[in-house]
């Protein structure tokens, strides 16, 4: 595998939001919008801070539950003029994953909720790709790391989680384990 420089950091892109833009959803570089879904990414991960086009820092590694306390406290301060943050569902957070040629055909077949239709996606590259596997320029400097989603098995009592060091999808992962986090938050209500 081809070995990319990977920055370590985590929290939440220092620029704070002009009060005067529209909704505060766009207001810094630190920020970035899924064009075909309006999911507004946090750039870098939390325990970061977005200084000049790059996360600067060590991501912070959090258990599941101190994940959505930090993420809780996200919206209590409007990070980014945003109140919506949330850990990203499985499907939003594998979406991200960025190979060199492409997802392999072969796929897991991942229980959610009992009141969830199980998801199919694909198991990891298809190939050697560069590190880590997400769009950099996107996301700079994301740590080759596991990252939390809020997805799980509740017949199985396991969490999943994305590993931006070669694309895998935990499938059985203790909620006390400590990761790293990226926060996303649905488009803004149309007024």
């Amino acid at each position: 595998m081809l070995a990319a420089a990977v920055g370590l950091g985590l929290a939440g892109c220092g620029e704070r939001p002009d009060p005067s833009s529209a909704g505060g959803a766009r207001t810094s570089e630190a920020v970035v919008t899924e064009p075909a879904t309006g999911l507004i990414w946090l750039r870098c991960a939390l325990g970061q801070q977005w200084q000049a086009g790059h996360c600067a820092g060590e991501a912070r590694m959090l258990s599941q539950f101190d994940a959505q306390q930090r993420i809780e406290e996200l919206n209590a301060e409007r990070h980014q003029g945003i109140d919506r943050w949330r850990l990203p569902s499985i499907v939003e957070l594998a979406g991200l994953r960025h190979c060199d040629h492409g997802l392999t055909q072969d796929t897991f077949t991942l229980d959610l909720m009992a009141e969830q239709a199980p998801v199919v996606l694909p198991r990891w590259c298809a190939q050697d790709t560069r590190i880590p596997t997400i769009d950099t320029a996107r996301f700079p400097d994301t740590p080759a790391v596991k990252f939390w989603s809020h997805s799980g098995s509740e017949r199985q009592q396991t969490a999943y989680a994305v590993n931006f060091g070669n694309a895998w999808i935990g499938l059985n992962e203790d909620s006390e384990s400590l990761y790293a986090v990226r926060p996303v938050a649905d488009p803004a209500p149309r007024r």
